[in-house]
């Protein structure tokens, strides 16, 4: 009897632990993140997930609507540069579309200074939720529309939000006015400080760090080790389709992916003290079949959509044939951008990296998608008064850039492709002259070139420079603009030695 009793036990407590030890507690609160969504803010058949329906921030509305968990939903930045939408309005319209979403805070990243610190700060100062920002000023003031820091209740619990913009995301950049980043570590330190002050029960820092090719460069990683308590790390300015994930020590470091064709998710697990126990990470895809969509923000963005389609698809004017760029050498594209260029600014010559030109321009009529499509870019115009034997060493060097070839007007250019370095070009001519080593000279090139973003490094020792704060585009636009048919440009700017 007494060893029937014992089994009749056992059976009825594996029975429990099959019901209940497998069932994982319900989180205490959750926090949702998207960043990097470039523009892309619509549902779209998603190649990733087999060109389901994903996406967007109709979908990501009906998603939310159905939570029971209280949650807090934060933006990483880089909302608006990949895409004629988010180009043509400067970014502006995510304030309009996002406005019904439940955000509580965002933050940006260099990718969101693309048209300077003005169009930026009244996108901060409209925004219909503060901006978080930790370490940056201007003038010595937190920014119209930021805050240093945010606690937010979710559920019965108070969590802390900070936010961090990398250094690097200002450095060699004009059009910032004041704006001032200051060390991230020191700042970070400081705030997590003050905010373990205020009774709160998490700490979540939002960082647009990024990711970057040097060794010496601050990651996420290193910044969980140097700072202590942060419980997870925010993500953005990395451009990765994909979520990734990282734990360093307590913290917990979450990527959501790119272009919002899903959300990342982070549960939080809180003891019955409020001391917060666990956190884990989900990447949810955004599948419209599974969550439908909001119909007013599906209608605010298709609004926003067909307004741009009309926008670009009026003419720019016509060609007599397609030009076609080539990263690796002289192109029609490339010497009809130039010569654009250069007429415009009335220059000696004009100079501008391969690279920037990501399409070709069609033959007939040209619409103004073709040239954004063609210079997807908000790059400016550079004036530089230059002395000739600096223009030759920043040409020679350029020869050392891989697959960006400068493309020129104005100059011809005499070279070896199979001499080494600093010893290729033959000679140079400036309209028919010969290039003399004294004599400054006016060249119109790009401000990412003179910043070095293109690799061409030289041309930043000219005697002076000026922004004319006129994007390339548009003179791209002035330059087809009522002509019938604007003729293919000459070749063999740069001749090869026999």
């Amino acid at each position: 009897m007494y060893i029937a009793v014992r089994r009749f036990c056992f059976f009825l407590a594996f029975a429990a632990c099959l019901v209940g030890c497998g069932k994982q507690a319900e989180p205490s609160a959750y926090l949702f993140f998207t960043s990097d969504i470039e523009g892309v803010f619509w549902s779209r058949p998603e190649p990733r997930y087999g060109n389901e329906m994903t996406g967007g921030l109709s979908v990501l509305k009906a998603f939310l609507d159905k939570q029971t968990v209280p949650f807090l939903l934060l933006d990483g930045g880089n909302w608006f540069a990949q895409t004629p939408e988010g180009t043509l309005s400067q970014g502006a319209y995510f304030n309009t579309v996002a406005a019904s979403l439940p955000y509580s805070g965002r933050l940006f990243t260099e990718k969101d200074l693309l048209y300077g610190w003005t169009s930026l700060s009244q996108i901060i100062e409209k925004s219909p939720f503060p901006f978080i920002l930790s370490n940056v000023t201007v003038n010595g003031q937190i920014p119209a529309g930021a805050k240093p820091w945010l606690i937010v209740s979710v559920g019965k619990y108070r969590i802390g939000v900070l936010g961090v913009v990398g250094r690097d995301a200002v450095r060699g950049k004009r059009r910032i006015g004041g704006l001032k980043v200051d060390d991230e570590i020191s700042a970070i330190k400081r705030t997590v400080r003050l905010l373990r002050e205020q009774n709160i029960q998490a700490v979540v820092l939002l960082s647009a760090l990024g990711s970057s090719d040097k060794e010496t460069a601050l990651t996420d990683a290193t910044l969980a080790q140097e700072v202590e308590g942060i419980d997870v790390i925010l993500s953005s300015n990395l451009g990765r389709d994909a979520a990734e994930t990282q734990k360093v020590g307590s913290t917990l470091i979450v990527y959501p992916g790119s272009k919002l064709d899903g959300v990342g998710r982070v549960s939080l697990f809180f003891n019955k003290n409020g001391v917060l126990e666990d956190s884990r990470f989900d990447d949810i895809a955004l599948y419209r079949r599974d969550f439908g969509e909001d119909s007013a923000i599906a209608e605010q963005t298709a609004s926003v959509r067909r307004a741009a389609r009309s926008q670009m698809n009026r003419p720019a004017g016509k060609l007599e044939r397609e030009l076609t760029g080539e990263l690796d050498g002289e192109s029609s594209l490339g010497n009809w951008t130039a010569d654009c260029l250069r007429r415009w600014a009335k220059a000696d010559a004009a100079i501008i990296n391969s690279d920037s030109l990501r399409a070709s321009l069609p033959k007939g009529t040209v619409t103004q998608y073709d040239l954004y499509k063609t210079y997807p870019y908000a790059d400016h115009i550079m004036f530089l008064d230059i002395k000739g034997a600096a223009l030759r060493r920043a040409l020679e060097e350029g020869l050392s850039v891989p697959h960006n070839f400068a493309q020129i007007s104005g100059l011809s250019i005499v070279y070896d492709p199979s001499a080494s370095a600093g010893r290729r070009i033959r000679s140079v001519a400036v309209n028919g002259a010969p290039l003399a080593s004294k004599t400054a000279y006016r060249v119109a090139i790009t401000d990412q070139m003179l910043a070095g973003g293109a690799g061409h490094d030289g041309f930043i020792d000219s005697l002076e420079f000026k922004n004319t704060q006129v994007e390339v585009r548009t003179v791209l636009a002035l330059c087809l603009a009522g002509k019938p048919h604007v003729p293919s440009p000459f070749s063999g700017r740069w001749r090869k030695t026999p």
